[in-house]
């Protein structure tokens, strides 16, 4: 089977081989590969920011849908022609998660779906919505369900509601998808003009270029009437200090990133004075991925996808991650 393996640290380490098609035990399933979706963090993995928790040589990506092609002899939950996705982690079941149920996800401790075929527990992969394509699924293991966990579960947003976005990247996007979809009011922040104009097609009530205003949290605060109920931090140095001036007393901030640095070296006064919910999110468990899939198939959604690459130029997909100029995601399809 075709593989790419990094064997060292750096895009330019990262090759392409072939390698001998995995064997199953009886309550693993082999899944056939048909797409995958990139995500800042497989990049930061490939250039060495988590060099703690790599094993070379390593196959990256955590995100990817294919098609089960054959199950052990205890194998209950899947069949032979099942359309899945793996999950990004995958021993977390459900509620919250201890030690062990998130020590191990795929394209770091173990390997990820940048290859033709991979093995997983049969609990470990979940069935595809049938409008999606393989490629809109790849979308969902990380990003969709980042979005999803940060809305959902955790602010419990509704159609009485508002929600900021910052960035318009593979979260954002499922973000603004899944907002929408509930009925809740939607802000969102770009630098560019053509993004926003996208993000408003989609159905953003408002769009706001953070170049033109740099003081975004009052003008959202405004916006909102007292506040926002949710922002999904992306940004880290250099936003938080407008995302807590943007949220209602008793609001929430998801911290689901960290693009311009992690040390936002804020003030923890406004979060006391607003009574704020301050979260780090970390993708979800199985049971809020199928809640999340079900709902994208109630709504009929499809991912935004960015820019599509044959699986021959997925190093070129990962060094084009870097330059920021997509919308929505990011996909490998391996048919082209």
């Amino acid at each position: 089977m075709r593989a790419w393996e990094l064997n060292k640290f750096g895009l330019d380490n990262l090759t392409l081989v072939e390698r001998e098609k995995p064997t199953i035990g009886p309550t693993e399933v082999l899944v056939q590969l048909h797409a995958a979706s990139i995500n800042p963090r497989d990049q930061q993995i490939v250039s060495g920011h988590f060099s703690q928790d790599v094993n070379f040589p390593l196959i990256p990506l955590s995100d990817g849908a294919g098609t089960v092609v054959e199950v052990g002899n205890q194998v209950s939950r899947v069949a032979v022609g099942d359309r899945v996705t793996p999950l990004f982690f995958p021993n977390w079941m459900d509620g919250d998660a201890h030690s062990g149920e998130r020590s191990i996800s795929g394209g770091l401790e173990t390997h990820g779906v940048l290859r033709d075929f991979g093995v997983y527990s049969q609990d470990a992969v979940v069935a595809i919505a049938e409008h999606l394509s393989f490629a809109e699924a790849a979308c969902l293991p990380c990003a969709g369900l980042t979005a999803w966990t940060s809305l959902v579960p955790i602010a419990n947003i509704t159609s009485a509601n508002s929600v900021l976005i910052q960035g318009t990247g593979g979260v954002a996007i499922a973000a603004l998808q899944f907002a929408k979809a509930i009925g809740a009011t939607v802000i969102i922040l770009s630098s560019s003009d053509k993004k926003l104009a996208r993000a408003k097609r989609l159905g953003a009530d408002y769009c706001i270029n953070y170049i033109d205003i740099p003081n975004w949290g009052e003008k959202v605060f405004q916006l909102a009437g007292q506040g926002v109920d949710l922002v999904l931090e992306i940004g880290g140095t250099g936003t938080m200090e407008n995302s807590l001036a943007a949220i209602r007393n008793g609001g929430h901030i998801a911290i689901i990133g960290y693009m311009a640095g992690a040390d936002m070296g804020i003030s923890v006064f406004p979060l006391i004075i607003k009574c704020a919910h301050l979260h780090g999110i970390a993708t979800g468990n199985r049971e809020n991925y199928a809640a999340m899939m079900n709902f994208i198939e109630e709504h009929s959604i499809q991912p935004e996808i960015g820019t599509r690459y044959a699986f021959k130029d997925a190093n070129k997909a990962l060094a084009d991650l870097v330059q920021g100029t997509h919308f929505g995601k990011l996909v490998i399809d391996y048919q082209l």
